[in-house]
């Protein structure tokens, strides 16, 4: 279960970063990046609101609430800063970049805190890695000079470590705590990002293509989060946060079948590691459960 959850967060968040990085690009101001993530931000704190007048949490204690507000600050700076650096691009450069620094945060640390991966949940870790490099990278492996020179290389460290964060955050929640850390995590974005947007050069304002694209972000991203949030209460920071990683596949998937893009041969290897990252993820959960 915590395989499939992880899986199908990955699914919304890759929906999330297509729509979030094409809504940023057409908009084309300065300020459209906070833009977008105060309005995807504020609907997915009510959409997950509403949910929980129906399914509210089983127990919330006060550490439950403070590892979210942490998951939530940590989370507020990497909205913003995930849109713009899909915009501003290039995406071979930065999404495998953020991709492989969130996943190596919770991998470093999760030893630390007891989170000890199975001998499967290892050899998912190391697929993982080419996985997310291969899917995101547009085709090809950006050369070592080339990520180094780029000036997206800094934002997608931010990026991949406020992630790996916010995923440690989450996975200190006790799992009777529900969906209510996606929600302390979308409201502390809610509160944080307007302050953010004081220092964001250009009109925070959103035209009527940050709001349109900004209102399907918000289901899509709220759902992303729910999942995230449950999944995260019942396995290891690092598995979760590698499944979530590979959200690109989902992006070269809509694109392959509905805009009729062409998948590039590295595409399609990495999404065959990505295949054996959730095998051995899966063969390692079913090892505990025996």
């Amino acid at each position: 279960m915590t395989v499939l959850l992880g899986g199908l967060a990955a699914i919304f968040f890759g929906i999330g970063d297509l729509l979030g990085g094409v809504g940023v690009r057409k908009s084309g101001r300065p300020g459209s990046a906070v833009s977008m993530a105060i309005v995807a931000t504020i609907v997915g704190t009510i959409v997950i609101g509403l949910f929980m007048l129906f399914m509210p949490p089983e127990s919330i204690d006060s550490s439950d609430l403070w590892w979210s507000v942490l998951a939530g600050l940590s989370m507020s700076a990497t909205r913003p800063l995930l849109y713009l650096g899909m915009a501003r691009g290039p995406i071979s450069v930065f999404s495998p970049s953020f991709a492989l620094v969130a996943i190596v945060v919770p991998t470093l640390i999760g030893p630390l805190v007891d989170q000890n991966p199975t001998m499967y949940e290892i050899f998912g870790l190391i697929a993982a890695v080419p996985a997310v490099v291969l899917l995101s990278g547009e085709g090809r492996i950006p050369k070592l000079s080339e990520v180094i020179r780029s000036p997206v290389l800094g934002m997608a460290v931010v990026v991949g470590t406020c992630i790996g964060v916010a995923g440690l955050c989450q996975s200190f929640i006790d799992d009777g705590a529900g969906v209510f850390p996606a929600f302390i995590t979308l409201l502390v974005g809610s509160a944080v990002l307007p302050i953010v947007s004081l220092f964001t050069p250009g009109s925070v304002k959103p035209d009527h293509i940050v709001l349109r694209h900004g209102l399907l972000l918000g289901f899509t991203s709220s759902t992303a989060f729910m999942l995230a949030a449950v999944a995260y209460q019942r396995g290891s920071a690092a598995v979760i946060t590698a499944l979530i990683c590979l959200c690109p596949g989902v992006s070269i998937f809509i694109a392959w079948r509905l805009l009729k893009e062409k998948v590039a041969l590295l595409q399609m290897v990495g999404g065959v590691f990505g295949v054996i990252t959730i095998i051995m993820f899966a063969l390692g959960l079913s090892l505990i459960h025996i």
